[in-house]
């Protein structure tokens, strides 16, 4: 049930991104979204989905506070004068994930701003991230660890 009803929040989902709520537009999300329910209860072998699509959630909303304040931090330093910021590339230590985890875990560094990951070791056991914000070097490698524990405990558990 709790799969059906993820499944359709995923349809209306696809509907917004196109911008169109007609018959075909929803029922072509349905059946996207539900391959892709497939897929990924294939490859992760979920077994709850209640619990899993919960997960999924609280990582979302996780992500979009993550994104919008770093968004913020990035605007403020915008639209005042003088550097605020204080960069730094530190290494952030991956031993122990999946390629797959550390694709998924390279693309979240990626998308928020003020990050970014500039090499991989090559043994695949240490990402080289920049930091715009990095005054605190515990705090950036806490924040990247807690990063990491909730996609490793959230998404892929």
């Amino acid at each position: 049930m709790t799969l059906f009803l993820l499944n359709i929040v995923l349809a209306v989902l696809w509907c917004f991104t196109w911008g169109s709520f007609d018959f075909l537009t929803l029922a072509t999300g349905f059946v996207l979204s539900y391959l892709l329910l497939g897929l990924y209860s294939r490859v992760t072998v979920v077994e709850g989905y209640a619990t899993k699509a919960r997960d999924l959630v609280r990582f979302a909303l996780y992500f979009v506070r993550v994104l919008f304040v770093a968004n913020l931090q990035i605007a403020y330093e915008i639209i005042t004068p003088g550097l605020g910021f204080s960069p730094r590339i530190v290494r952030f230590d991956v031993t122990g994930l999946t390629p797959v985890q550390r694709l998924v875990l390279v693309n979240s560094i990626n998308l928020t701003p003020g990050t970014l990951v500039v090499d991989i070791s090559p043994d695949r056991r240490t990402f080289y991230v920049h930091c715009m914000y990095a005054s605190d070097y515990d705090k950036t490698i806490a924040d990247l660890n807690d990063l990491k524990q909730r996609l490793q405990t959230q998404v892929f558990k």
